[in-house]
């Protein structure tokens, strides 16, 4: 991919993946596939390097939390210090039919700034202008 592809692709993936909430940049997904290329697009692209990137699991109650995470740690080759505490989704109402989907639970990619506003708010804000530079031109 040209460096320009890969800035298009991850603003696809933003597009429909990222976190819309204020000034917080996140995506979140279960294929090991666009967190990758997410993780290259926020590297290369928007300048970050891994100490700026955490993730959080969100798992269910049939998911194990030490594999996931290894599973997880080995996709990003983020170390486990990177990792928030998971989240357990312990809802009760669930239907089991659907247990065993998602093996390892999805992964919540997080930008975090370490007090550097240009790898904080102002990316969030430069992204948010490159998404409506984006859509206005359809």
């Amino acid at each position: 991919l040209s460096k320009r592809d890969l800035w298009m692709l991850g603003l696809g993936i933003y597009i429909g993946e990222g976190s819309k909430t204020i000034e917080s940049i996140r995506i979140s997904n279960s294929d090991p596939a666009i967190i990758l290329i997410s993780i290259k697009w926020l590297k290369e692209i928007c300048g970050l390097s891994d100490n700026n990137l955490t993730l959080r699991l969100h798992l269910y109650p049939d998911n194990n939390i030490n594999e996931s995470q290894s599973y997880w740690s080995h996709i990003t080759e983020l170390p486990l210090t990177h990792f928030r505490p998971p989240s357990i989704d312990r809802r009760t109402d669930k239907t089991l039919r659907r247990s065993g989907n998602l093996p390892f639970g999805t992964a919540h990619l997080s930008v975090i700034a370490k007090g550097d506003p240009a790898k904080g708010v102002k990316l969030y804000r430069r992204i948010s202008g490159w998404i409506s530079g984006a859509l206005n031109q359809v």
